[in-house]
């Protein structure tokens, strides 16, 4: 019995500190401070297996030579993302934004639930909750593109990540 409470205890104080990490700003902190080579090749991997079949069909080629800023505004973090080559490529990622063709900015939580599929980016943008700045047809085919992501492509560790993020937020609010 003592035993099963020493466990109870431990796994709740685990869970206290993993818990704590699942903040947007506690998140944003680790990944800016992460090297941008290691964030760089991540977001890559994972923008370019998740919107492969849109790759291909070449509904991102509005992108070339452009540079799409995405902030997390409650993280603190901007990711640029440009289009070379028949690719996706992370240019930018850090706390602070640079100039960019066209900024979309929402929080965390909503940008998970466009992961998940639960919400679409027309709902976001019309309860302001998805804000877009500089060259506005950029940024909206670059919404309209994102609304056609397959959640199959996404891996399951991302997937199960951005559902325990989400309670987490949805506890905390």
């Amino acid at each position: 019995m003592q035993r099963l409470a020493l466990k109870q205890r431990i796994d709740q104080r685990i869970t206290a500190k993993v818990a704590s990490l699942l903040s947007p700003k506690s998140l944003g902190t680790i990944a800016t401070m992460c090297p941008f080579d290691f964030n760089k090749k991540l977001i890559n991997y994972l923008l370019n297996d998740a919107f492969v079949e849109q790759i291909a069909d070449g509904d991102f080629e509005f992108l070339q030579g452009r540079n799409l800023m995405v902030e997390l505004i409650d993280a603190g973090c901007f990711i640029g993302i440009s289009y070379v080559n028949q690719r996706l490529l992370c240019n930018y990622f850090d706390s602070v934004s640079i100039a960019s063709d066209a900024t979309l900015s929402l929080n965390s939580y909503d940008a998970i639930l466009l992961i998940e599929q639960t919400i679409d980016p027309d709902t976001l943008f019309f309860q302001r909750k998805l804000k877009i700045s500089g060259d506005t047809e950029l940024a909206h085919q670059a919404k309209n593109t994102i609304d056609t992501l397959d959640q199959e492509r996404i891996p399951k560790v991302v997937l199960r990540l951005a559902s325990l993020y989400r309670e987490r937020f949805a506890l905390s609010t």
